[in-house]
């Protein structure tokens, strides 16, 4: 009796994916509209949860969510000439709020020195 010899299939290596930058503005985008990675991770034709994990952490995606820097982004479009609505429309906030982060933000930056005009 001849033993034959059985063959393996060949290993087949699989190609790593990669993402561009207009990925991952696409996915900070996402994130900042109010997404979690998990739905990132589908709308970007799945791509991995811990990929968006990496890039959320290295560009700091939370630091960016917070409202100090909606109210500062909200007041510099404002000074560029933009009005309530385009504003609202680009930061995703209501009109009102905008109102609300221009104004405090423009009281913050005047200095108060408690003396009344006459």
């Amino acid at each position: 009796m001849t033993a034959k010899k059985i063959k393996k299939p060949e290993k087949v290596v699989k190609q790593r994916n990669k993402y561009t930058t207009e990925h991952k503005e696409k996915a900070r985008k996402y994130y900042l509209m109010g997404l979690n990675l998990q739905e990132i991770s589908i709308l970007l034709n799945g791509c991995p949860v811990r990929t968006l994990e990496k890039w959320q952490l290295l560009d700091k995606w939370t630091e960016l969510k917070q409202p100090e820097n909606i109210k500062v982004k909200a007041l510099e479009l404002k000074q560029s000439g933009k009005s309530y609505s385009q504003i609202a429309g680009l930061l995703k906030i209501s009109r009102v709020t905008v109102w609300r982060y221009t104004t405090e933000a423009q009281q913050t930056k005047q200095p108060k020195n408690g003396l009344k005009s006459n």
